[in-house]
């Protein structure tokens, strides 16, 4: 039944091979899908044939049937247990490829036997297991698919511009993992590492302007004490107007993620949707990019 498919199919990359993390669509096909799709077929096509050699009437009752080893059924049979055989690294699959192994044993017993046959009845018996064996491997292996908009957010160490990366390197493993908590749907635990991201800019702002943070702070009390360092910066000159203006947005920006962000969350009190998750990443962005030119 499968004449005019190429059966010997290109064996998957193991999953050992492949570093956890987003996989596109074409990487999954190319990996795993055509390979385990063209065996399934294969091994679905074994099982038709047998079938047809056993026929009804036989199937399922005592008595058994013999089937030639050299059989064309058993021939395209052998075939795929070397495809299957040749997966023996991929974790994924378990025992099946051992087990397609013990089966192909089996037929060469049997092709160096005298009466050169196996029992039809087994092979069918077989088959099917193997199928039935991928298919539940299969069910079991979840790929997540992210929305075509969320996908921009994922694996970027430096999702919040490189400037930002470089004067706070301390904060990349939290800005990443917001971006793939947000393309993940998970809003609340985005804003979280986004917490942890702005604890870093705070104290690092905090030490800049001679403000001594207390553990107790939240966003609305270092907005309080920068007020009065910013407000004494000198003005005198061109620079230093300049300058004191960027503190000044830079207060401002704070003030902005304060407002989208709610404290309580800093402690973990609150959940967010995720439109929220996403303003909030944005106020951070501004801040953080704002605080970096400084």
């Amino acid at each position: 039944m499968l004449d005019n498919i190429n059966t010997r199919c290109p064996l998957p990359e193991t999953a050992s091979d492949r570093p956890l993390g987003l996989w596109s669509l074409w990487e999954m096909l190319d990996t795993w899908g055509y390979s385990y799709f063209l065996l399934g077929i294969g091994l679905g096509a074994v099982e038709n044939d047998l079938r047809a050699c056993i026929g009804e009437r036989t199937f399922g009752i005592a008595g058994r049937l013999n089937l030639d080893a050299h059989h064309p059924a058993v021939q395209k049979l052998d075939a795929i247990l070397i495809d299957i055989e040749k997966l023996g690294e991929d974790q994924i699959l378990g025992a099946i490829p051992a087990n397609a192994s013990r089966l192909r044993a089996k037929i060469e017993v049997a092709r160096r036997s005298s009466d050169d046959a196996v029992f039809g009845h087994e092979l069918l018996q077989e088959v099917q297991r193997l199928k039935n064996d991928f298919q539940y491997v299969l069910h079991n292996r979840f790929f997540y698919s992210l929305a075509p908009d969320l996908t921009k957010f994922y694996g970027k160490p430096e999702l919040l511009g490189p400037r930002v990366a470089k004067k706070f390197p301390k904060a990349r493993y939290d800005i990443e993992r917001a971006g793939n908590c947000l393309a993940l749907g998970e809003p609340t635990a985005c804003v979280l590492h986004l917490n942890r991201v702005m604890e870093i800019a705070i104290h690092r702002l905090a030490r800049r302007l001679g403000v001594t943070p207390d553990a107790k702070d939240n966003m609305g009390s270092m907005l309080g004490k920068m007020t009065e360092p910013i407000k004494q910066l000198p003005d005198k000159t061109e620079i230093q107007k300049r300058k004191k203006e960027k503190w000044a947005d830079c207060r401002t920006n704070l003030y902005h993620v304060k407002m989208a962000w709610r404290d309580p969350s800093s402690h973990g009190k609150q959940s967010y949707d995720m439109k929220e998750a996403t303003d909030i990443f944005r106020r951070v962005q501004d801040f953080m990019e704002q605080l970096a030119t400084l």
